[in-house]
Protein backbone atom coordinates (compact mmCIF):
# COMPACT_ATOMS: atom_id res chain seq x y z
CA UNK A 1 0.00 0.00 0.00
CA UNK A 2 1.37 3.69 -1.31
CA UNK A 3 1.89 6.31 1.71
CA UNK A 4 -0.52 9.02 2.30
CA UNK A 5 2.44 11.37 1.12
CA UNK A 6 2.80 9.48 -2.42
CA UNK A 7 -0.95 9.24 -2.72
CA UNK A 8 -1.21 12.99 -2.19
CA UNK A 9 1.22 13.59 -4.38
CA UNK A 10 -0.62 11.66 -7.04
CA UNK A 11 -3.61 13.69 -6.20
CA UNK A 12 -2.12 16.82 -6.78
CA UNK A 13 -0.26 15.83 -10.24
CA UNK A 14 -3.17 14.64 -12.00
CA UNK A 15 -4.90 17.31 -10.47
CA UNK A 16 -2.10 19.53 -12.28
CA UNK A 17 -2.22 17.97 -15.37
CA UNK A 18 -6.05 18.27 -15.89
CA UNK A 19 -6.44 21.74 -14.96
CA UNK A 20 -3.36 22.23 -17.65
CA UNK A 21 -5.52 20.33 -20.12
CA UNK A 22 -8.41 22.53 -19.21
CA UNK A 23 -6.14 25.75 -19.59
CA UNK A 24 -4.95 24.86 -23.18
CA UNK A 25 -8.79 23.92 -24.38
CA UNK A 26 -10.17 27.52 -22.68
CA UNK A 27 -7.32 29.41 -24.96
CA UNK A 28 -7.63 27.30 -27.90
CA UNK A 29 -11.53 27.77 -28.25
CA UNK A 30 -13.96 25.49 -29.87
CA UNK A 31 -14.22 26.05 -33.87
CA UNK A 32 -17.60 26.23 -35.19
CA UNK A 33 -18.29 23.65 -37.57
CA UNK A 34 -15.02 23.53 -39.60
CA UNK A 35 -15.55 27.10 -40.41
CA UNK A 36 -14.90 28.10 -43.72
CA UNK A 37 -14.74 31.70 -44.97
CA UNK A 38 -12.55 34.80 -46.08
CA UNK A 39 -12.76 37.71 -43.25
CA UNK A 40 -9.20 39.26 -44.83
CA UNK A 41 -12.11 42.22 -45.14
CA UNK A 42 -14.22 41.38 -42.36
CA UNK A 43 -16.31 44.47 -41.49
CA UNK A 44 -17.60 44.23 -38.10
CA UNK A 45 -16.51 41.86 -35.39
CA UNK A 46 -19.40 41.01 -32.76
CA UNK A 47 -19.10 38.64 -29.43
CA UNK A 48 -22.66 36.99 -28.45
CA UNK A 49 -23.32 35.29 -25.97
CA UNK A 50 -24.99 31.25 -25.37
CA UNK A 51 -28.75 32.87 -26.38
CA UNK A 52 -27.13 34.89 -29.28
CA UNK A 53 -27.32 37.97 -27.78
CA UNK A 54 -24.98 41.18 -28.98
CA UNK A 55 -22.16 41.50 -25.68
CA UNK A 56 -19.37 43.50 -27.60
CA UNK A 57 -19.41 44.84 -31.04
CA UNK A 58 -16.30 46.53 -32.76
CA UNK A 59 -15.11 47.46 -36.70
CA UNK A 60 -12.34 46.54 -38.02
CA UNK A 61 -9.08 48.72 -38.92
CA UNK A 62 -6.22 48.15 -40.72
CA UNK A 63 -2.61 47.59 -37.69
CA UNK A 64 0.96 47.29 -38.41
CA UNK A 65 1.85 43.54 -38.95
CA UNK A 66 4.59 41.46 -37.30
CA UNK A 67 6.85 41.57 -40.90
CA UNK A 68 6.28 43.08 -44.58
CA UNK A 69 4.57 39.84 -45.53
CA UNK A 70 1.79 39.54 -42.36
CA UNK A 71 -1.45 41.75 -42.70
CA UNK A 72 -3.35 42.09 -39.42
CA UNK A 73 -6.87 44.17 -38.87
CA UNK A 74 -8.09 44.52 -35.18
CA UNK A 75 -11.43 45.73 -33.83
CA UNK A 76 -11.71 47.12 -30.80
CA UNK A 77 -14.69 45.52 -28.67
CA UNK A 78 -16.83 47.28 -26.90
CA UNK A 79 -20.56 47.28 -24.60
CA UNK A 80 -24.17 47.41 -26.68
CA UNK A 81 -25.65 47.97 -23.50
CA UNK A 82 -24.95 51.14 -21.74
CA UNK A 83 -23.04 50.11 -18.45
CA UNK A 84 -22.06 47.05 -19.81
CA UNK A 85 -18.46 46.55 -18.33
CA UNK A 86 -17.14 43.70 -20.81
CA UNK A 87 -14.24 45.00 -23.28
CA UNK A 88 -11.82 43.03 -26.10
CA UNK A 89 -10.66 42.78 -29.11
CA UNK A 90 -10.86 40.79 -32.15
CA UNK A 91 -8.13 40.03 -34.83
CA UNK A 92 -7.71 39.15 -38.27
CA UNK A 93 -3.97 38.09 -39.43
CA UNK A 94 -2.52 36.47 -42.47
CA UNK A 95 0.43 36.24 -45.00
CA UNK A 96 0.47 37.93 -48.52
CA UNK A 97 1.93 34.74 -49.88
CA UNK A 98 -0.85 32.52 -48.06
CA UNK A 99 -4.13 34.42 -47.93
CA UNK A 100 -5.90 31.23 -47.55
CA UNK A 101 -5.93 30.89 -44.20
CA UNK A 102 -6.20 33.34 -41.66
CA UNK A 103 -5.86 33.31 -38.21
CA UNK A 104 -8.52 34.70 -36.10
CA UNK A 105 -8.53 34.88 -32.63
CA UNK A 106 -10.62 37.14 -29.82
CA UNK A 107 -10.15 37.99 -26.12
CA UNK A 108 -12.55 39.63 -23.91
CA UNK A 109 -12.83 40.54 -19.97
CA UNK A 110 -16.01 41.02 -17.78
CA UNK A 111 -18.07 38.84 -19.76
CA UNK A 112 -20.16 36.60 -17.21
CA UNK A 113 -17.91 33.98 -15.54
CA UNK A 114 -18.46 30.58 -17.35
CA UNK A 115 -20.53 32.03 -20.34
CA UNK A 116 -20.02 30.14 -23.38
CA UNK A 117 -19.45 33.49 -26.46
CA UNK A 118 -18.92 33.09 -29.48
CA UNK A 119 -17.31 35.66 -32.08
CA UNK A 120 -18.98 36.33 -34.82
CA UNK A 121 -17.51 38.36 -37.96
CA UNK A 122 -20.08 39.64 -40.67
CA UNK A 123 -22.71 37.60 -39.44
CA UNK A 124 -20.89 34.10 -39.53
CA UNK A 125 -20.04 32.47 -36.11
CA UNK A 126 -16.21 31.48 -36.20
CA UNK A 127 -15.03 30.49 -32.42
CA UNK A 128 -16.50 30.20 -29.03
CA UNK A 129 -14.56 29.94 -25.91
CA UNK A 130 -15.78 29.73 -22.42
CA UNK A 131 -15.02 32.31 -19.80
CA UNK A 132 -13.40 31.47 -16.43
CA UNK A 133 -14.24 32.37 -12.82
CA UNK A 134 -13.12 35.96 -13.73
CA UNK A 135 -14.98 36.51 -16.94
CA UNK A 136 -11.97 36.39 -19.51
CA UNK A 137 -12.48 34.06 -22.41
CA UNK A 138 -10.06 33.53 -25.19
CA UNK A 139 -9.62 31.64 -28.48
CA UNK A 140 -7.79 31.57 -31.66
CA UNK A 141 -8.71 29.61 -34.63
CA UNK A 142 -6.84 29.08 -38.28
CA UNK A 143 -9.64 29.50 -40.73
CA UNK A 144 -9.43 28.61 -44.43
CA UNK A 145 -10.93 30.54 -47.33
CA UNK A 146 -11.94 27.72 -49.04
CA UNK A 147 -9.73 28.60 -52.04
CA UNK A 148 -6.17 27.57 -52.85
CA UNK A 149 -3.33 29.91 -53.29
CA UNK A 150 -1.97 29.65 -57.14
Amino acid sequence: MKSPVKKIAAVGIATAAAVGVAMMVGVEGQQTTSTIGDFRNAATAEVRDAQGTVLLRGTFAATAGDSDKEIERKAALTPISAGGAATGEAEVEYETDKPDVQEVEFNVTGVPARAIVTLVLDGKDVVSATANDQGVAEAEVNVNTGRRTP
